[in-house]
C-alpha cells in the first residue's frame, strides 16, 4: 500500500493513493478509495509524530501447572507454601523481541502497570486488526492479570491470569489450556503495551548483552525500546519467543522469529485477499 512521502502534502497523497488502490482491487470506485487514503494518512502521520507512541505485542509462553512456591515466614515452626496455576511470564528483560531490544531497566520501571490488567483472547479484545482496520470485542475479554512481579537477577516479570466464568469465552479458554495440556504443549500468551522506541548503537546496549548473537555488530542501529505503558496479556496460538532467548517455560508451541514472520506474511496476504472478495461481492450485490 502507498505511504505518504516525508514531506508530501495532504492532498497530494490522496490524488496520488486513489488511484492506486482502484487499480490494486482494492479500493471499487474513488470514494471508498478516498476512505482508504485517508484512514492510511492517518494511520501513518500519527505513527510519525514526536513522541507518538507505538504499539508492541510479544509472544511468550504460559505455564499452567502447579507451581509450589515457597513463602519468606522468619518465624514460622515449618516451611510456608503457596500453590498457583495459571502464571505466565509474560517478558524477560534485556531481550530482543522481533528485531527490537527491551532494555530490562525500562520492564522494571514499568512492570507494576500491568497489575489488574484485562486479559482477553487473540487480542480480540484490545486490538484486532482486520485489513487495514483495528478493532476491539468486548466478547473476548475473559479475564484479568495480577500477583504482578519483576525479578531482577532473571530479569522476568511474572504474572496470574484469573479467568472470569461468566464471560463470554471462558469455557473456551480453559478447553484450550486443557487441551495444549493433554498434548504436553505450553499454551501461550502475549503481551501488549505502547512504547517509544529510538535507534542506538548495538555497541551502547547494557554490558552483557551478546547482540552479536542476533546478528549485529557493534556499530549496527538497535530499535531501543523505552517509556513502557501497559495495556494487557492475551493467550494466543503461536508464539515468537523460546527458552533460548529466554522467554517462557517450555519449547512447545513456540517457533523462530523467521517462521513467525513469514506466518504474519501469510495472514496478512489472506486479509488482504479476504478484503479484495468482501469488496467485490459487495460490489456484485450493490449492481444488483
Amino acid at each position: 500500500m502507498p505511504v505518504p512521502g516525508k514531506n508530501e502534502k495532504h492532498d497530494d497523497f490522496i490524488k496520488r493513493c486513489i488511484p492506486y488502490v482502484i487499480n490494486e482491487g482494492t479500493a471499487k470506485d474513488g470514494s471508498q478509495g478516498k476512505a482508504i487514503c485517508e484512514s492510511i494518512w492517518k494511520k501513518h502521520k500519527n505513527k510519525n509524530k514526536n513522541n507518538e507512541y507505538k504499539e508492541f505485542s510479544f509472544t511468550v509462553q504460559m505455564f499452567t501447572k502447579e507451581q509450589k512456591i515457597e513463602l519468606d515466614c522468619k518465624d514460622c515452626d515449618e516451611q510456608q507454601y503457596e500453590i498457583k496455576k495459571n502464571r505466565a511470564v509474560a517478558l524477560i528483560g534485556d531481550a530482543f523481541y522481533h528485531g527490537a531490544f527491551l532494555p530490562a531497566e525500562e520492564l522494571e520501571k514499568s512492570y507494576k502497570g500491568w497489575e489488574n490488567t484485562l486479559h482477553d483472547i487473540n487480542h480480540q479484545g484490545t486490538t484486532d486488526v482486520k485489513g487495514f482496520f483495528a478493532t476491539s470485542n468486548i466478547l473476548y475479554f475473559v479475564g484479568y492479570n495480577d500477583n504482578v512481579t519483576y525479578n531482577p537477577e532473571t530479569k522476568a516479570m511474572e504474572m496470574d491470569i484469573h479467568i472470569v466464568d461468566k464471560t463470554h469465552y471462558a469455557s473456551a479458554w480453559r478447553g484450550y489450556v486443557e487441551l495444549c495440556e493433554k498434548a504436553g504443549q505450553v499454551p501461550n500468551v502475549s503481551v501488549a503495551f505502547l512504547a517509544k522506541t529510538k535507534q542506538v548503537k548495538a555497541s551502547d546496549l547494557p554490558e552483557g548483552v551478546d547482540y552479536k548473537a542476533y546478528g549485529y555488530s557493534e556499530e549496527d542501529t538497535v530499535t531501543y525500546i523505552y517509556d513502557i505503558r501497559p495495556q494487557a496479556l492475551s493467550t494466543v496460538f503461536r508464539g515468537a519467543c523460546d527458552d533460548k532467548q529466554g522467554c517462557g517455560i517450555g519449547k512447545s508451541c513456540s517457533v523462530t522469529q523467521e517462521e513467525q514472520e513469514n506466518v504474519t506474511e501469510e495472514i496478512n496476504e489472506e486479509k488482504r485477499q479476504a478484503l479484495i472478495k468482501w469488496l467485490k461481492e459487495h460490489e456484485k450485490e450493490e449492481n444488483k
